[in-house]
């Protein structure tokens, strides 16, 4: 009988073993199909939403190409143009904005582009004198609303205040 006994053994743990072998195989299999479709899921959502952010970023970005920094005020593409400098927080902004866009409505204008004196990168340049004889931007000294007439990367004309930008402008 001790014989039986062993042989019974024998066989129920290779059927044990069997079915074990089964069920972790089942479980694999699962925990494949859950990863795969949780994949597919942050696919879908991920592409969907970027395409989404994307197409209102498009829609929203406006590129100007009238600012510019101070530092860059001798390096324009054009051969004449105007820089206006001011600080654009300042009550009277709007007064140097209309007339900007007054001035680049007529037909003879030569490109136009401003300077903010109030950010903090133009800081170089704001001074408590003017120096109109600057022939670089590190000679570039403002101290109040200007427009400086630059030709062929130097200064042409320098007008120092409301009144003669807007006699120039006009």
């Amino acid at each position: 009988m001790a014989k039986k006994k062993s042989k019974n053994k024998k066989i129920v743990n290779n059927i044990s073993s069997g079915t074990d072998t089964k069920n972790v195989v089942k479980v694999i299999v699962v925990v494949l199909i859950v990863f795969f479709l949780v994949y597919l899921l942050t696919i879908y959502i991920t592409s969907n939403s970027t395409d989404e952010v994307v197409k209102k970023q498009i829609e929203n970005t406006t590129i100007q190409y009238d600012e510019i920094l101070a530092g860059t005020s001798f390096d324009q593409k054009d051969n004449e143009y105007l820089v206006l400098f001011y600080n654009v927080d300042e009550d009277e902004n709007s007064t140097y904005y209309t007339l900007k866009s007054d001035y680049e409505a007529k037909d003879d204008s030569h490109p136009i582009y401003y300077v903010d004196l109030g950010n903090s990168m133009n800081k170089g340049c704001v001074a408590t004198e003017d120096n109109p004889y600057a022939t670089s931007v590190e000679e570039l000294k403002i101290s109040q609303p200007t427009l400086i007439k630059i030709s062929n990367h130097k200064v042409e004309d320098y007008l120092i205040g409301e009144n003669q930008i807007k006699n120039y402008l006009n």
